[in-house]
């Protein structure tokens, strides 16, 4: 695609999304940042983030190499481990006591048809399960880049779901898409939306401290500007309170600890390098 059409492609996303996605319900609680970190580069393109105990995992995007990060709480590598797959996309991570998932569902242009999730076994990184994922009613011939629904970058694997939210470029309605992670084909339905919010989705996680989903995303503009932020659902997909993340840009992954503090991961953008950061409400 040539720079005039991808150009032309983001102002209308931009527009579409200032229009439909613009309303910040005023905070019930305030969210402090207090620390931010800079990631070493091997994680510049940071696009997901998990929490467990007192570390982190994070992977990187399209481009990169198929590993998993293991992060102490400054941003510190412990572990770098490289399985048998291709990073087509990479978004997301979650994990449950026996299993990685890692999201290849990175869908910018609108042209697969076909997206995946990986089920890595955790003690034995080679016993990987692929779960091959259509989107009922995406065609690609038809999706215009950076215009359309069929894209998703947040996941997260609660005690009873394996979650994926979609990044909504055309109608700014975030879709919701329950995964059967016993199922190796399947074409996915969503069953929820979540409206009001003010960009798309690039991460997601479940706040089981206070029984809410945890959502960042941000708005752009062709021009490298990003309106970033935080913001909660309730389990019925209702937003509760969004929080605006002024300082920062592409916040693509966050988790919550044991203790209910939010982690919130930003790939380098110009100018600015690679973060990780924690916030915690008052």
């Amino acid at each position: 695609m040539n720079v005039f059409l991808r150009l032309s492609f983001l102002v209308v996303t931009f527009i579409l999304l200032s229009a439909c996605a613009a309303y910040y319900p005023p905070p019930s609680s305030k969210l402090e940042i207090v620390s931010t970190v800079a990631l070493p580069k091997t994680l510049s393109e940071t696009s997901g983030l998990f929490c467990e105990a007192n570390q982190l995992y994070s992977l990187n995007d399209s481009g990169n190499a198929p590993a998993v990060f293991k992060l102490s709480p400054d941003g510190a590598v412990i572990n770098e481990s490289k399985l048998s797959l291709t990073n087509v996309d990479w978004e997301a991570i979650s994990a449950d006591g026996t299993y990685f998932y890692i999201a290849d569902v990175g869908n910018n242009k609108g042209s697969r048809e076909v997206v995946s999730i990986y089920k890595v076994k955790r003690d034995n990184l080679n016993d990987i399960q692929t779960l091959r994922l259509k989107y009922s009613g995406n065609t690609p011939s038809s999706n215009r880049a950076y215009a359309h629904d069929f894209d998703a970058e947040a996941m997260v694997k609660t005690d009873d779901a394996l979650l994926l939210f979609s990044k909504s470029w055309r109608s700014g309605i975030t879709r919701v898409y329950k995964v059967n992670a016993e199922e190796n084909e399947q074409t996915l339905n969503a069953f929820a939306q979540i409206k009001n919010l003010p960009g798309v989705v690039t991460g997601a996680d479940f706040d089981k401290t206070r029984n809410l989903f945890v959502l960042t995303g941000y708005k752009s503009d062709p021009f490298g500007n990003f309106s970033t932020f935080i913001a909660q659902a309730s389990s019925n997909f209702d937003v509760v309170n969004v929080w605006p993340l002024k300082s920062f840009k592409q916040v693509e992954g966050i988790c919550v600890d044991e203790v209910g503090d939010y982690w919130f991961s930003e790939e380098a953008t110009e100018g600015r390098e690679a973060t990780l950061s924690k916030a915690v409400l008052q």
